[in-house]
């Protein structure tokens, strides 16, 4: 897991692969401001969610982690703590589906950070995360979850 911001991955951008060269290059230029929630293709190895929703006790959230895809989670709007775990520290709860390019898992919150506008947090395939815990209270949230073919 990569936990910065845009601007500062924009200064090391070499620092990264190709592919997520690319996804913070399109993050930078392209304006999400009036574009609905839901799904929106860019090209055959790229694709984003806006999502809108209001955070919550981890209680109430769930852990996930992705095979083929590389998540850049980009926050436009509000805070959420987005939970860390290595998947070998996790306990699947439902077994990896080709459809969703989701395993889920059950385990506790022992790692987290604070994400609030501006702020970007690229997880791989071993990483667990667990996303809109709130951040000392409830709020609302707006983000971008650029998804990136690494796989298959």
């Amino acid at each position: 897991m990569i936990i910065d911001t845009l601007a500062h991955m924009l200064e090391n951008e070499a620092a990264y692969g190709a592919e997520i060269q690319k996804g913070l290059q399109f993050l930078r230029d392209t304006d999400f401001s009036k574009q609905a929630a839901g799904r929106h293709d860019v090209n055959e190895d790229m694709f984003y969610f806006i999502n809108e929703y209001e955070t919550k006790d981890a209680g109430g959230c769930f852990w996930e982690a992705h095979r083929v895809n590389l998540d850049l989670h980009y926050i436009l709007e509000g805070t959420e703590r987005i939970g860390y775990a290595a998947i070998e520290q996790l306990t699947v709860r439902d077994e990896y589906s080709a459809e969703k390019d989701a395993v889920f898992f059950t385990g506790p919150v022992e790692s987290a950070v604070t994400a609030g506008p501006g702020a970007l947090v690229v997880c791989y395939p071993q990483d667990g995360h667990m996303t809109g815990i709130e951040a000392g209270s409830r709020q609302a949230v707006r983000k971008v979850v650029l998804k990136i073919r690494i796989a298959g």
